[in-house]
């Protein structure tokens, strides 16, 4: 079988905000433009991104937290968040919410970061060795999408963008959520994805 050579390649483009200095709670159009080559053919496509400010409850998670590579990470969570729901159906615990991921540290320099695999239950759960903790209330600034995980990075970037756009600083761990993924044996267009950035309290 013929190998097909696939690239994909992500920009974020901000139109509009950038130039007439948007105020308020007004956030500049923004969309995602993919280009990607197949078999030396390129298609462009573009996503208008949704900014939402949320507030989010008092919450409780299953983790398993590790310091590790950034090379290591995709693996890590992939490998460990399949692990935490295989056990958590054993034991018959019920989650409250979809797979998630907590990122405490994320450093390019030193190619290292931290983050747990997560999955949202009450605040009496305990399933050793998985430890509970509690995320307390807070407002945070979302962004949800569709389509393969290649997308994070960019709409990472875009979600920063918009924090520091609207005047924010984040509050670590960053959130992401999975509605829907790998777990629901569905096609990667069909994945959905959601980032949170808790906001950082200002400081009186």
């Amino acid at each position: 079988m013929q190998a097909v050579m696939r690239k994909v390649f992500w920009i974020v483009s901000l139109l509009g905000g950038l130039l007439s200095g948007c105020t308020g709670d007004q956030a500049p159009k923004e969309e995602i433009l993919s280009v990607e080559e197949t078999g030396g053919e390129e298609q462009t496509n573009t996503l208008e991104l949704n900014y939402e400010e949320v507030m989010l409850p008092e919450r409780h998670y299953l983790v398993f937290q590790q310091e590790l590579s950034l090379l290591d990470m995709e693996g890590f969570l992939a490998e460990e968040s399949s692990a935490l729901r295989q056990a958590a159906r054993a034991a018959g615990v019920a989650p409250l919410g979809p797979p998630t991921s907590l990122f405490y540290k994320w450093d390019t320099d030193t190619g290292r970061g931290e983050a747990a695999v997560a999955l949202p239950v009450t605040a009496e759960t305990k399933l050793p060795p998985y430890v509970t903790i509690s995320l307390p209330a807070t407002k945070a600034l979302s962004l949800e999408f569709a389509g393969s995980y290649d997308r994070l990075s960019a709409m990472h970037f875009a979600l920063d963008a918009e924090m520091q756009r609207r005047g924010y600083r984040a509050q670590m761990p960053s959130i992401e959520e999975y509605p829907v993924g790998p777990q629901d044996s569905v096609e990667e267009a069909e994945f959905r994805t959601r980032i949170l950035y808790p906001i950082q309290a200002p400081v009186e």
